[in-house]
C-alpha cells in the first residue's frame, strides 16, 4: 500500500504582501518593518492526486463510490458499506453494480472480493442498471431492496424507468441473488405520482412495536396542483407483500425536487427522516415522536453538514449511530473543474441532544488513531498586528479593516497522516476569520475555511480574497453561530484531497481540495479581533485504529 497523505488542516492565511493598485494595504502608510517577510516563495504546484485512501475510503482499483448503504452486522460486529460503484460498461454488464467494504474502526476498510449485486444483462429487464437501496436481515437471511433502473426507457419493452426490487443471500459476505418471485413495486396508478420515472432509493425500517416492516422511498407527486418531491411509504409483515400507505412526508412548505436516499430510523425517544436534497445537495432531517409524523424541523440549525457529503444514510452499533456519505471527485482532479458523480466515502458520528436535535462529530476511533504522536509546527512568517501568546502556538490577531488580512503562515506539512486542532474565539468581528489552505500567495490566492459571524455560518471558499463579498456564494457552508468570547474547538482532517472540518462537536464540512498537499497554511483575521489557541499537529504511529 502506498503511503497515505492525510493532511489535517486547520490553518489558513490571509497574508497581505505585494503592492499594486489592488493591494490590500496602503504602501505609502506601511513601514518597511511591518511588511510581511516570507522565508521563501509559496509553492503553487499541485501534486498528483492519490487513489490510495484509508480513512476516506475509495475502491482499491481507483473507481469511485456513490449512494452508500451502510449495514451493521451484529454477528461479526462489523459495519458493511454497500455502494454503487461508478462503472458504466455495457460490454462488461457493469452499470452501477453494488460492491461493498467492511470495517470496525472507520480507519481501514477491507473490500469484499466479489460483486455484491449485479445488474441484468437483458436490455428489457427493469434492473438493466442498478440504483441504491438498503439491507435488511430477517432471521438468517439478508435481503437487499434496490432500485431497478433501465436507461432504455422509453422503449417498446421498457415502460417504466424505475422500480423497487429484491435480492437475498444467506451470508453478508456473499453476493446477493435476485428474488425472481418478488413483485416489482412501481408507483401506484391514478394517485398523481410520476409513474414512469423518479421512483427510487428504498429503505426498510422494522418497527418492533407492531412487528411490521415499513419501506420509504424517493418519488415525485402532484400535491394540490404543485409537483413536489415526496417520501411515500409501504407496510409489510413478511418483506414480500407490501401495502401502499400514502405519503409519509411531502416537505410541508418546502418544495424539494427530490428527497433522495431517504431513511427512517429511531434514536432514543425520537423518530427521524433523513434525506438528501437533489437540487441543493444538502442533507436535511426531520424529527417526530411518532413514526407517522407530524414531522418538524430541528429546533436549532436546519442542517449539520454542507453539500460536500451527499446520498447519506446511517447505521448504528450498540453504542453510537454514524452517518455514511460520499464526496464527489472533480473532472481531471483539479479544483477548477466540474464535479463528477461518485467519489470517496466519509463517515461521521451523531450526537443526540435532549430536544431531539442531532449534532455531528469525528468518530472516536478515527480521532484516537490520529492523536498518537505530537509533531512540530514550523512558522514561516506573520503579517499585521499579531501577538504570540506563550510558546504553545497560540496567537492573538487584531485586524482593523475589511482589507487588512492579518495572519500567521506555517510551513507545509509532509506527513503520511495527521490532524491539526485549535481553539478559536473572538472579541468582535466585522468580516471573517479562520484558516487558509492551498496558499499560492499570502494575500489573495488561497482557499479559506472561515467563520462569518454576521451571517451565522462556517464557510469554505475558493474565491480570491479580492473578489470575495458578503454576496459571494460559498463553495460549501454550514449554519453555525459563534458568539463573541466563546471558545470553539476545531479539528481538520485531510487525506490526499479529502478534507473534513469538525466544528465544536456540533457541525461538519467535508470537501474536496486538490491544492492541499505541499502547500503553506495558516490562520487569519479580517476586520476582527481573534485568538487562536493551542494549535497542535499530531499524527498516528504504527498502532492500529481502535
Amino acid at each position: 500500500m502506498k503511503r497515505k497523505r492525510i493532511f489535517l488542516l486547520i490553518g489558513v492565511v490571509a497574508v497581505v504582501f505585494g503592492c499594486s493598485k489592488e493591494a490590500l494595504y496602503n504602501e505609502e502608510n506601511t513601514t518597511q518593518s511591518s511588511k510581511p517577510h516570507l522565508k521563501s516563495a509559496l509553492n503553487c504546484t499541485q501534486k498528483p492526486e492519490e487513489t490510495d485512501y484509508s480513512i476516506f475510503y475509495m475502491c482499491n482499483d481507483g473507481y469511485r463510490i456513490g449512494d452508500v448503504m451502510p449495514f451493521y452486522d451484529q454477528d461479526n460486529s462489523k459495519f458493511y458499506t454497500f455502494y454503487l460503484k461508478d462503472i458504466w460498461d455495457d460490454g462488461m454488464n457493469e452499470r452501477h453494480s453494488w460492491y461493498a467494504a467492511k470495517t470496525s474502526d472507520f480507519c481501514s476498510y477491507k473490500e469484499l472480493k466479489r460483486t455484491a449485486l449485479t445488474c441484468s444483462t437483458e436490455g428489457c429487464d427493469q434492473d438493466f442498471a442498478l440504483g441504491t437501496g438498503c439491507i435488511v436481515k430477517k432471521k438468517s437471511t439478508y435481503y437487499s431492496f434496490y432500485t431497478g433502473h433501465n436507461p432504455n426507457f422509453p422503449s417498446e419493452c421498457v415502460t417504466r424507468k424505475e422500480g423497487i426490487m429484491m435480492a437475498s443471500t444467506n451470508s453478508i459476505n456473499q453476493p446477493f441473488e435476485k428474488v425472481s418471485s418478488f413483485t416489482t413495486i412501481y408507483a401506484p396508478s391514478g394517485l398523481s405520482y410520476d409513474e414512469q420515472d423518479n421512483w427510487r432509493d428504498p429503505f426498510v425500517y422494522y418497527n418492533p412495536d407492531n412487528s411490521k416492516y415499513y419501506m420509504v422511498l424517493s418519488a415525485r407527486k402532484d400535491v394540490n396542483g404543485e409537483w413536489k418531491g415526496v417520501i411515500p411509504y409501504f407496510s409489510s409483515s413478511d418483506l414480500f407483500n407490501w401495502t401502499y400507505e400514502g405519503v409519509l412526508y411531502d416537505g410541508d412548505s418546502s418544495n424539494f425536487f427530490m428527497m433522495e436516499c431517504p431513511e427512517l430510523f429511531k434514536q432514543g425517544d425520537y423518530f427521524y427522516l433523513l434525506f438528501s436534497d437533489y437540487n441543493s445537495k444538502n442533507i436535511y432531517y426531520r424529527k417526530s415522536d411518532s413514526m407517522f409524523g407530524p414531522w418538524s424541523e430541528p429546533c436549532g440549525y436546519s442542517r449539520f453538514t454542507g453539500k460536500g457529503t451527499y446520498g447519506a444514510k446511517t447505521a448504528a452499533d450498540q453504542y453510537d449511530r454514524y452517518l455514511f456519505g460520499w464526496t464527489n471527485v472533480n473532472d481531471g482532479d483539479t479544483d477548477e473543474a466540474v464535479k463528477k458523480w461518485g467519489g470517496n466515502l466519509n463517515v461521521h458520528k451523531f450526537i443526540q441532544l435532549p430536544d431531539g436535535d442531532l449534532k455531528i462529530t469525528i468518530p472516536h476511533t478515527v480521532e484516537n488513531y490520529l492523536f498518537q504522536e505530537e509533531q512540530q509546527i514550523e512558522k514561516d512568517s506573520q503579517w499585521g498586528d499579531v501577538s504570540q501568546i506563550g510558546d504553545n502556538n497560540s496567537y492573538h490577531i487584531v485586524s482593523p479593516g475589511d482589507w487588512d488580512v492579518y495572519n500567521v503562515i506555517f510551513e507545509p506539512i509532509d506527513l503520511d497522516q495527521y490532524i491539526i486542532t485549535a481553539d478559536v474565539s473572538y472579541a468582535w468581528s466585522g468580516k471573517d476569520f479562520g484558516f487558509m489552505l492551498g496558499a499560492c500567495d499570502g494575500w489573495n490566492e488561497f482557499y479559506s475555511l472561515r467563520f462569518v459571524p454576521s451571517q451565522g455560518r462556517f464557510s469554505f471558499d475558493k474565491t480570491k480574497r479580492t473578489e470575495l463579498t458578503p454576496e459571494t456564494p460559498a463553495d460549501d457552508d454550514v449554519p453555525y453561530i459563534l458568539d463573541p468570547n466563546t471558545n470553539c474547538y476545531v479539528r481538520i482532517v485531510v487525506e490526499n484531497s479529502m478534507v473534513s472540518v469538525y466544528i465544536n462537536n456540533e457541525a461538519m464540512l467535508t470537501t474536496r481540495i486538490y491544492k492541499m498537499s505541499g502547500f503553506h497554511w495558516g490562520i487569519f483575521a479580517a476586520n476582527s479581533d481573534v485568538t487562536f489557541s493551542n494549535i497542535r499537529l499530531r499524527k498516528p504511529s504504527d498502532i492500529v485504529c481502535e
